[in-house]
């Protein structure tokens, strides 16, 4: 047996292994080194040879990034994976065009392949068990072992055995449990000849993992309360996933507070593949996966959609973001990093391995001594935000390392993809084996311990291939067939999801390409649209990926459907989403006593419910279920928007007149009084939503066994609510604001917003009405089209940040002799100075006012004989230092003012006072500040932002004992609004006293919601 390490033995990156075993050639792994020159392994090792089969451990670029070279180089060779590394290398190369394209662009590096390359490579990938042994025509008289390394999802090492050796190749291997993938297995192969073992962390003992975990989930919250952004950048496959997972446990369990988490870059196409690959996951999210929940959401979770909007997070509500890359080596963090480097009150948290020459590396360098800079995107940033490095390894530790040795009882051990360090260490730990540290280049050959055969019967390899078609086309008709093929065994048939590649393989054979794969989307496509494939249901979020379903719900699907109102796939409901909601759903599949549906485009991601939650049925889905998840989705998001713009156009009061009291009538009744046709979902949607927003005037009766839908009435109350005006539609202002919000953000220069109650009219006030409308401009047309509603900027510019921007932009050797001027029919601000400036720099701050504002800056200087020390002076005359003033400004308000935090802005002379309760300081402690503002010297501002966490303190305070809180409270910052759900009950005037303690507390209004 003869093993070659053309890349990643002496050194991360570049993996690859050559082996002739049995009289072939085979390839473990052809990866790309992410940093550095010399990206490449040594392929022209493989020249001549007749490479038999390729395998690969896992799906990072380290491990895969060369693969379509080889590809090019042995076209017809077949590459072995688990399932789900095929899923994700697809994710991966496709990504790694994307990152060579801009490097083509910004660095003129030519890219090491395209995308039909890497179409064509895609096409040769073969199935391998998760577990167990399996052989390979390819390579006769081998046995291949296959075993979990609990490294990401899709992880194995790999044993391969024959009579003229035995060998074992561990691949990056984790013996840890983490959140989302089992720890390692032991393999199978046992005593093998030669052991290939990584080293990454050889020199290490990793800390208590759990620990790790809540550290890092207390930082991320300490960072938020800080007053920052917390950006997280992590690896796209692996790493990212453990962190949502962590910091989301942590919010259910109440050790952190909620607050926004954004996912971004590759990690958000990786997540959703993740919940197509269950058996590579943990028993607990393969649990979640099957009730229909995406693991990697919660309603603090959200995935950014556009670039668009990564300035609007930078912008709006303190989150945390967790992105790609991992080494800030590009990709959005890199972005998010350069924005939050150099403000002390952000945070940046480093969770994995930094290569020497990434910026990450550089960043925690950074953090050791004593600050500096930073090139990161092509751009520099003084470093000043918090640096914290944890460690989430993936990796083993050089114990945990050293015992697996132990246990396998190799021969001989070779340590690969480590650093000298890292693998001198190990080695020192290894004992009763030979130890080897390979170079990249380096050729082994190993003698078997004994003449062998192979100590396991392989059993038959999971390869989809069998060519059940024989060479026929894939039409609608062979659907059946095609069905029951998948469902007789195979990978997928332990996990109920299969993709268009699997099919076309089960159909076509080996040799299956893209057009076959074409074919067979075609044909699942193909049915009549008012029948839903009984056979194969598409996944939400995953084109191409289908559910198998089960021999039971076929018959159920081919029995007769004589109801329009019968809950069943291609059926368009009202679904009870959570307690205060209900949205349009669409039904693709119906089992287990539930329903699971495609919700809206930007909804809740989940896709499971009770049947009981399926409140009306409105009629079958025009066009019926197709393939293509994210136009369905998109579709509906559209018919809600729809649905609104009718509701305003036929007022409730409308159909309450028409309807007879004490009368029940079905959503059929009430439509047909409206004149809704039966296929008009918009109008059955804008009904049935009317029929719950309004409860003083109709009344829902329930569900009716024989219909499947709900029946409805007209409450007692009813004329006295139409007098009341409760017929009238009223705006939604909370929704009409969130649309604002989703459009433009929370930007630091919008100070205020106002709906106008009766017509949904929205004003907001800018700093810099005109800089405003020049940035926002496009983006709130837009919202304005979606809420139906005029949105105009005020076009007022606030006069206190023309003064505060005036002077911070003044040249250095000047000063103010009195506040700044406002001329406001002329947009001028004129200031009159000490001092002295050249006419470059008092031009320039006239230039930068313009841009910031919109606004002229006539600066009127008059020579001043003071010394030219005096004049440059940090700290200008009678203004009190930075230290004095905040300790005076801390004693004079005392420990009960609420006062907990004061920020100092040096260039702009101002101190900014953070309250727990702003609107009761503003009240309190004015006239305080303004005399406080005299003595020192110095602007001072009070925060208008409330503190999260002593609102919801307060709100436990205030609340009845006899009632419990359902979830976190949510804040409206605009309206100086919290509104909280709970459970039980208790007297109005208990509830009354609640309020008004709490408004007379904070300033703020609380409104309470019983559940249900």
């Amino acid at each position: 047996m003869e093993v070659v390490f053309l890349g990643g033995a002496s050194g991360i990156g570049a993996s690859c292994v050559a082996v002739q075993l049995g009289g072939r050639w085979l390839l473990v792994d052809a990866g790309v080194r992410v940093g550095g020159g010399d990206r490449l392994p040594d392929l022209a090792f493989l020249e001549g040879k007749n490479l038999a089969a390729i395998f690969i451990t896992h799906a990072h670029a380290d491990h895969i990034g060369a693969l379509p070279l080889v590809h090019q180089t042995f076209p017809a060779t077949p590459i072995y994976a688990s399932r789900a590394s095929m899923l994700l290398m697809e994710v991966m190369l496709n990504d790694a065009l994307q990152v060579m394209a801009k490097r083509a662009i910004s660095e003129l590096e030519v890219p090491l392949y395209d995308k039909t390359l890497v179409a064509r490579t895609l096409h040769r990938l073969r199935p391998l068990p998760l577990n167990g042994t399996s052989g390979a025509p390819e390579l006769p008289g081998v046995t291949i072992h296959v075993a979990r390394a609990g490294h990401v999802a899709g992880a194995v090492s790999l044993g391969f055995e024959a009579r003229d050796g035995a060998l074992l190749i561990s691949g990056d291997v984790s013996l840890t449990p983490q959140r989302t993938v089992a720890p390692a297995a032991m393999p199978t192969l046992r005593q093998p000849d030669l052991l290939v073992l990584e080293s990454t962390y050889g020199t290490r003992l990793h800390p208590n993992r759990r620990a790790e975990e809540d550290r890092l989930a207390q930082a991320v919250a300490a960072g938020i309360a800080r007053g920052g952004h917390v950006l997280i950048p992590a690896f796209a496959l692996g790493r990212a996933q453990e962190v949502l997972r962590i910091l989301q446990s942590a919010q259910r369990r109440g050790s952190i507070p909620e607050f926004p988490i954004w996912v971004d870059g590759l990690v958000r196409t990786v997540c959703a593949t993740y919940t197509a690959i269950p058996e590579a996951l943990t028993p607990a999210m393969q649990r979640q996966i099957e009730a229909g929940h995406n693991p990697f959401t919660s309603r603090t979770i959200r995935f950014v959609d556009t670039p668009r909007q990564r300035e609007q997070i930078l912008q709006g509500a303190l989150a945390c973001i967790v992105s790609s890359s991992g080494m800030l080596t590009g990709g959005p963090s890199a972005f998010y990093a350069t924005h939050l480097a150099e403000n002390p009150e952000a945070s940046i948290l480093i969770t994995g391995y930094q290569d020497e020459e990434a910026p990450g590396r550089r960043l925690l360098e950074l953090a050791e001594g004593q600050g500096g800079s930073l090139d990161i995107g092509g751009k520099t940033a003084q470093v000043r935000c918090q640096i914290a490095k944890y460690a989430l390894s993936a990796h083993a530790d050089g114990s945990e390392l050293a015992a697996l040795v132990k246990a396998l009882q190799p021969a001989a051990v070779a340590l690969v993809h480590g650093d000298a360090e890292a693998r001198a260490a190990l080695a020192q730990r290894l004992h009763d084996t030979e130890t080897i540290l390979p170079n990249d280049g380096q050729a082994l050959v190993i003698q078997p311990r004994a003449r062998r055969t192979s100590s396991r019967r392989p059993s038959p390899n999971a390869v989809a291939g069998s060519g059940i078609g024989q060479g026929e086309p894939l039409g609608a008709s062979d659907i059946p067939r095609l069905w029951a093929a998948v469902r007789s065994g195979g990978a997928s048939a332990a996990t109920q999801i299969v993709g268009i590649r699997e099919l076309a393989l089960v159909w076509y054979g080996l040799d299956a390409g893209a057009d076959e794969e074409l074919a067979v989307q075609q044909a699942l496509s193909r049915r009549d649209p008012s029948d839903p494939d009984p056979y194969f249901v598409p996944l939400p979020d995953l084109n191409g990926m289908f559910r198998i379903r089960a021999p039971d719900e076929i018959e159920a699907a081919a029995a007769p459907q004589p109801s329009r109102t019968q809950i069943r796939p291609g059926m368009v409901l009202l679904v009870q989403a959570y307690p205060e909601k209900v949205v349009l759903a669409l039904c693709y599949d119906t089992r287990s006593e539930a329903v699971w549906v495609y919700l809206p485009e930007g909804d809740i991601n989940r896709n499971r419910y009770p049947r009981a939650a399926a409140l009306d049925v409105l009629g079958p889905w025009p066009g019926g279920l197709t393939p293509d998840v994210a136009s369905l989705r998109l579709a509906l998001a559209d018919h809600m928007k729809a649905a609104k713009q009718w509701r305003r156009r036929r007022p409730p009061c409308e159909l309450a007149q028409q309807m007879t009291p004490e009368q029940h009538y079905s959503l059929d009744d009430l439509a047909g009084l409206m004149g809704i046709a039966p296929d008009n979902l918009v109008g059955r949607l804008a009904l049935a939503t009317m029929l719950r927003d309004l409860p003083r005037l109709f009344v829902c009766l329930g569900r009716d066994d024989s219909s499947l839908g709900s029946r409805y009435a007209l409450e007692e109350t009813w004329e006295e609510a139409l007098a009341a005006g409760d017929g009238a539609e009223r705006p939604d202002q909370m929704w009409i604001l969130s649309v604002v919000e989703r459009h433009v953000g929370n930007p630091p220069d919008l100070y205020k917003r106002s709906v106008n109650p009766d017509t949904g009219e929205v004003t907001l006030l800018f700093h810099f009405p005109a800089i405003a409308q020049a940035r926002y401009g496009t983006a709130l047309a837009a919202a304005a089209a979606e809420a139906n509603v005029a949105i105009t900027i005020s076009p007022q510019a606030h006069q206190g940040a023309l003064a505060a921007t005036a002077q911070a932009l003044l040249p250095s050797g000047l000063r103010l002799d009195r506040q700044p001027s406002l001329h406001l029919d002329l947009n001028v601000v004129r200031v009159k100075c000490s001092g002295t400036a050249t006419q470059e720099a008092t031009q320039q701050a006239i230039d930068q006012f313009f841009t910031q504002t919109g606004w002229h800056l006539e600066i009127e200087q008059r020579d001043s004989a003071a010394p030219a020390a005096l004049v440059s002076e940090s700290i200008p005359e009678g203004r009190m230092d930075e230290q004095s003033s905040v300790a005076l400004v801390r004693s004079t308000l005392g420990r009960d003012s609420g006062c907990y935090k004061i920020g100092v802005n040096k260039m702009a002379g101002t101190l900014t006072v953070r309250f727990y309760f702003p609107a009761v300081a503003q009240e309190r402690y004015a006239a305080t500040l303004d005399a406080l503002a005299e003595r020192t010297g110095w602007r001072i501002m009070i925060h208008t932002a409330a503190h999260q966490g002593a609102l919801e303190d307060q709100l436990r305070r205030v609340l009845p004992t006899e009632l419990s809180l359902i979830g976190a409270p949510s804040l409206y910052q605009a309206e100086r609004t919290l509104v909280a759900t709970y459970r039980g009950s208790a007297a109005e005037t208990a509830l009354l006293q609640a309020q008004d303690a709490f408004s007379a507390a904070t300033g703020w209004s609380l409104v309470l919601r019983r559940e249900g």
